[in-house]
């Protein structure tokens, strides 16, 4: 996803995360879609749920997964930067597992 020059140490984490906003991709759509794919006994609801709190949940959870899969292609590998970011994936699954079985919380209104 990001395209350093050689020699260049590694991007710091305001840099990756500018780059994947300014991709063009469209975080919303992509983020439903890993999410449906992460979890699969909720697709339906996934694919039903267009509140403006879901949706910036997905928005989220594909910064937080493509932010995971630049770490992970890093050399040399930044482990706990990676961890915090794998760990911020489980949480957002966790929040929308909650969200669509109708669970409220302060986080996402």
């Amino acid at each position: 996803m990001i395209n350093k020059e050689a020699g260049e140490g590694p991007l710091d984490e305001s840099d990756m995360l500018d780059a994947i906003l300014n991709s063009g991709i469209e975080t919303v759509k992509a983020g439903r879609a890993r999410l449906r794919l992460a979890l699969p006994q909720h697709r339906d609801l996934v694919v039903g749920n267009h509140s403006l709190a879901f949706r910036s949940l997905c928005t989220a959870y594909e910064v937080a997964a493509l932010t995971v899969e630049d770490l992970r292609k890093e050399i040399p590998r930044r482990e706990e930067l990676l961890e915090e970011y794998e760990k911020l994936c489980r949480d957002i699954e966790a929040d929308a597992v909650a969200m669509l079985e109708g669970e409220t919380s302060n986080r996402w209104r």
